[in-house]
């Protein structure tokens, strides 16, 4: 099987060229945190993993204009080539939705401990007012029969 290599070639060129640019603009600690470039003829688009990256983006956009212009000048040729002249940069977070949360409260049901302390019917009953002494002489009633003696 003979694939043609023809449309795909140009393209892989400008996601080289547009990872290039990104790559040198940006820090090295924002690097892990590039998930995909979308070259367009006019467009370059980050897409990040993490919406924090793309706000130290957002924030340092001058400074990696600045080193972007310099890749630019240095790889002129190759751009203009590609018809890849990127006048607009724009950056997206993509957050993963096929994986799973790592911590899933409901996926589990979590299950009850169990209890550590059994109630006897040997307590002392302190109670003054003849109503609730009565009421927890029931509640021991209730115990030693449950017990089963």
């Amino acid at each position: 099987m003979d694939y043609e290599l023809g449309n795909i070639r140009p393209k892989l060129d400008r996601h080289k060229l547009g990872l290039g640019l990104v790559k040198t603009g940006l820090k090295e600690s924002l690097h892990k945190f590039i998930k995909n470039v979308i070259c367009e003829d006019e467009k370059l688009t980050i897409v990040f993993s993490h919406n924090m990256a793309k706000f130290e983006f957002e924030q340092s956009k001058e400074q990696f204009l600045e080193s972007a212009r310099a890749y630019y000048k240095t790889h002129a040729k190759e751009f203009l080539h590609l018809n890849f002249v990127p006048k607009r940069i724009e950056s997206k977070v993509d957050y993963e939705k096929d994986e799973p949360s790592k911590y899933d409260p409901f996926a589990i049901p979590t299950p009850l401990n169990p209890p550590t302390k059994k109630a006897t019917p040997e307590f002392l009953n302190r109670a003054t007012n003849p109503a609730v002494h009565a009421g927890f002489e029931r509640i021991r009633e209730i115990i030693k029969n449950r017990q089963g003696g």
